[in-house]
């Protein structure tokens, strides 16, 4: 294997992305399977979002080969164009965590009996949580790679400030395909369009104050889970550059 590539911890990370691939198509086919009681299959557009979340997995992969070949100035602009794709479409992993509400709007249930008895509600529950999880761990382990990637560059201040910020970020862009149902190519093909609906919603005390509080709360979700994530890799090396993947 390519030196470039071994000093960014491969072929480990292809192992953790099989993984990825492996939880990815375990949740999917489990929530795919679902059906309602009049037969329906409720939680089909798992696919699609499945399928976004995986593009920013092949940015990452590609921004690692671009950054293990030989430096210059084309090679920086490859870099830099990948980077704010990979940016772009980020937040399409962790944002499916978010899909949990989906379970509590198309389960059909009676408030007032014991709705959660029944083992079909787990198996709804459980299998959205999963493809919620691998969304948020597969979070996890792209912002990782590519903070790696800015530590090499500009120094371990430069990427704890760059991963806060992607984390920021991406609350921030998830509110946005959660609320306003907005998609990673509205940024190219609609901005306006955006922009407005963004302004709208600032403009009132109850928009900005929704906003605001649902963006802190993803946040601290993300935050934590990165965190945590992260010192489970503390614990299988020893002391100096530490990541997800090891060595």
């Amino acid at each position: 294997m390519h030196t470039g590539l071994k000093s960014l911890n491969y072929p480990g990370k292809l192992i953790v992305f099989g993984l990825l691939a492996l939880a990815s198509l375990v949740s999917t086919l489990w929530i795919l399977h679902i059906k309602l009681p009049s037969g329906k299959p409720p939680y089909t557009f798992i696919w699609w979002n499945m399928l976004l979340a995986w593009i920013p997995a092949v940015l990452t992969v590609l921004l690692d080969l671009l950054y293990s070949v030989r430096r210059g100035s084309f090679r920086k602009l490859l870099l830099m164009g990948t980077g704010l794709v990979w940016l772009g479409f980020y937040p399409n992993a962790p944002y499916m965590i978010t899909d949990m509400l989906h379970v509590f709007a198309r389960y059909s249930y009676q408030p007032d009996e014991r709705f959660w008895a029944a083992a079909d509600f787990w198996n709804h529950t459980f299998a959205m949580l999963l493809v919620g999880l691998t969304g948020l761990f597969m979070g996890c382990v792209l912002l990782d790679s590519v903070k790696q990637l800015v530590r090499r560059s500009f120094g371990r201040t430069a990427g704890v400030l760059f991963a806060l910020a992607v984390l920021l970020l991406s609350s921030f862009a998830i509110y946005i395909g959660r609320f306003i149902r907005g998609n990673t190519w509205d940024i190219v093909t609609s901005p306006l369009k955006l922009y407005n609906q963004l302004t709208e919603i600032w403009s009132t005390p109850a928009g900005k104050g929704h906003m605001l509080y649902f963006c802190a709360m993803i946040f601290t979700v993300l935050t934590v889970t990165y965190v945590l994530t992260w010192a489970i890799s503390i614990t299988r090396k020893p002391v100096g550059e530490r990541s997800l993947y090891g060595r």
